[in-house]
């Protein structure tokens, strides 16, 4: 799943509550727990990771920047948030060779990657958006 869906779901939680108490530990768990539902992956999103990185950043960032424009959350926490609900992924970009069991546990829980996933995901980011704005 793209670090942005899993930003957008923990920023929704988190903005939605307010309660540090629920955000905090959703944000954190919510990586490994949206990893196993169906997502956009696969062997094509390896052919082409640096292109899908960049728009995945893109992308995050400016959903980042109007979340922190029209929300009344504050920004650092919502910051802090994104990257709790991102570091899985985040940390997929070091060394893999420093934390083997680490990914193996990750790569082993995305069972359901497609590129038809990116459906799904924009759909997730959608709904978060209608839950924080409508």
């Amino acid at each position: 799943m793209l670090v942005t869906t899993h930003a957008m779901v923990a920023a929704t939680v988190a903005i939605k509550t307010g309660n540090p108490y629920i955000y905090i530990p959703f944000a954190a768990a919510d990586h490994f727990t949206f990893d196993a539902f169906p997502h956009f992956g696969g062997k094509w999103i390896n052919d082409h990771f640096k292109s899908v990185a960049i728009i995945d950043a893109v992308v995050g960032i400016t959903l980042f920047l109007i979340l922190a424009r029209y929300t009344k959350f504050s920004v650092l926490i919502l910051l802090a948030v994104c990257l709790l609900a991102g570091w899985p992924d985040l940390l997929w970009l070091t060394k893999r060779r420093r934390f083997p069991k680490f990914f193996k546990f990750h790569a082993g829980i995305q069972k359901f990657e497609a590129t038809s996933g990116i459906l799904i995901e924009v759909a997730i980011v959608a709904v978060c958006l209608a839950l924080i704005f409508v």
